[in-house]
């Protein structure tokens, strides 16, 4: 299992880098290895910077490059399917194990975090570590070292994400109801974890205050079916502008049908006594898995009943840390023929989710695809008019790709500065950079993003091309040489002018 998920990862690590992640590139390219720390306290970023210092060390050996940015997700999330398998074997016993393994390996929410250069996959693992150390430290052979090892885990997994918090105050919880004769060490030892992450309580505050929180908070949405949508992209990932509806969905159907078999099978066999029941070890399992998944998501509805909107399939990433144990449980309990069949069809649906996000076609913009076009073009000279920016930073996707000196002019109000956020929503005229880089030589290549804003004809003798609400003109004298355009999630279109009149 280890080496499919290996492999799926890095099928989906082939896909165009955008979206957040060219706001880590930016970060890895523009400072040393202190400065890094520096731009992540600003408000460039609402998160906690221990992934970016592991994105930094892996430029130095993989180059800062999109591939290079995204190895320390790749990485923990490969490490995170034989995690699975410990934790599971500690908690559960071997056939939860094996099942929670499998589910894991195949799971899009995990798959499509380990090829993605932002922290979830590597607080994912770092939940798993603390979790092993604590069911370590709570066995009969728990050693001090085990409860050092919670602590330094913990508190990792809380400096890659904020929302991991929410799952190790399940693992206290935990602790501290079933286990009566530890609590006192397993306060001490949160309180270690506090007194690790107190270096960087000023950054916790500040990005509280960042009005990067008030934007995403927008960006993400509100209402009924925007958090029901959240909470089925946590379940079954599906990258798309419109989404069909569940009974068009065969991945959630299959994953329904899982869960409804091992929950039969479960009450079948406790009530007809066919089954035995659990150990008190196993039943200790089982409610851990459960306070780590139950805690994120109270905490999170709360902080939205209170007016703090944090309620979003990222924000409840932690809860991946103890979900595929969770479902394993049911399975397993429910017996072993049972607990195969709503395994077999969950592993079914989840990797129907999976097989479409390996779909470049369907999941990404193929950024890497039109900056190879523009390279191979780039002997001729010329600039490109980039209008393809969806990124919330001064690094768009293209920028991340491309390794040409040809000019560019980019259609965006985001200036390359460490407080480029204040420029989100600043007023800026797209027609006056256009008319800039058409008052050159050429050839101008100008890259579009989705097929309504391509570039048409004015019927002035000039064309016109949409940025955001705008049309903006190619002034007369300049004529379509060639058009070349990828498909993706939104399709690229590089469309190239030349001066007619060749000055």
């Amino acid at each position: 299992m280890v080496v499919t998920g290996l492999v799926l990862r890095l099928l989906m690590l082939r896909e165009s880098a955008w979206g957040d992640e060219m706001s880590t590139l930016w970060i890895i390219r523009g400072n040393d290895f202190f400065g890094v720390v520096t731009a992540v306290n600003s408000d460039a970023e609402i998160s906690p910077p221990f992934y970016f210092l592991l994105a930094k060390i892996s430029s130095w050996i993989f180059g800062q490059t999109p591939e290079g940015v995204r190895l320390p997700s790749l990485v923990a999330g490969v490490l995170a399917v034989p995690a699975f398998y410990l934790v599971g074997l500690k908690a559960l016993g071997r056939r939860a194990a094996l099942y929670a393994t499998a589910i894991a390996t195949v799971a899009p929410f995990l798959v499509y975090f380990s090829a993605n250069a932002r922290a979830y996959s590597v607080m994912i693992l770092m939940l798993l570590l603390a979790t092993w150390c604590l069911l370590s430290a709570t066995s009969e052979n728990g050693r001090t070292w085990h409860w050092i090892g919670w602590s330094v885990f913990g508190c990792l997994s809380v400096y890659s994400h904020y929302t991991a918090c929410l799952a190790v105050a399940g693992q206290l919880v935990w602790v501290l109801w079933l286990f009566p004769a530890l609590r006192l060490k397993a306060l001490a030892f949160a309180g270690l974890m506090l007194v690790l992450f107190l270096p960087w309580l000023g950054g916790f505050r500040n990005d509280l205050d960042s009005p990067t929180s008030d934007i995403l908070q927008a960006i993400q949405g509100s209402g009924f079916e925007v958090k029901w949508t959240a909470v089925k992209d946590l379940f079954f990932l599906w990258i798309s502008a419109s989404k069909p509806s569940f009974f068009e969905r065969p991945d959630m159907l299959l994953g329904l049908a899982g869960v409804l078999v091992a929950t039969v099978g479960l009450v079948a066999g406790r009530f007809g006594g066919s089954l035995p029941a659990p150990s008190t070890e196993r039943v200790r399992g089982v409610w851990l898995a459960f306070l780590m998944v139950f805690m994120v998501f109270a905490a999170e509805l709360l902080l939205l009943a209170a007016g703090t909107d944090i309620f979003g399939a990222r924000n409840l990433a932690p809860v991946w840390a103890a979900l595929p144990l969770l479902i394993a449980a049911g399975a397993a309990g429910a017996g072993p023929r049972w607990g195969l069949v709503a395994v077999v069809l969950i592993v079914a649906g989840f990797g129907v989710t999976t097989a479409r996000l390996l779909d470049p076609a369907r999941s990404t913009i193929p950024y890497g695809k039109a900056a190879d076009a523009i390279e191979s073009t780039s002997a001729t000279g010329g600039v490109i008019v980039d209008a393809s920016i969806i990124s919330p930073a001064p690094l768009s996707p293209l920028d991340g790709y491309l390794e040409t000196d040809l000019r560019e002019f980019r259609m965006t109000n985001i200036e390359d500065r460490p407080d480029f956020i204040e420029d989100i929503y600043r007023q800026y005229d797209p027609q006056k950079i256009a008319d800039q880089a058409f008052d050159t030589r050429g050839p101008v290549r100008v890259v579009t993003i989705g097929d309504d804003r391509a570039p048409v004809p004015d019927g002035r003798g000039g064309y016109t091309f949409k940025v955001g609400f705008e049309d903006v003109r190619i002034p007369p004298g300049w004529s379509e040489q060639g058009r070349v355009r990828h498909e993706g999630l939104e399709p690229l279109t590089v469309t190239t002018f030349e001066n007619e009149a060749g000055s």
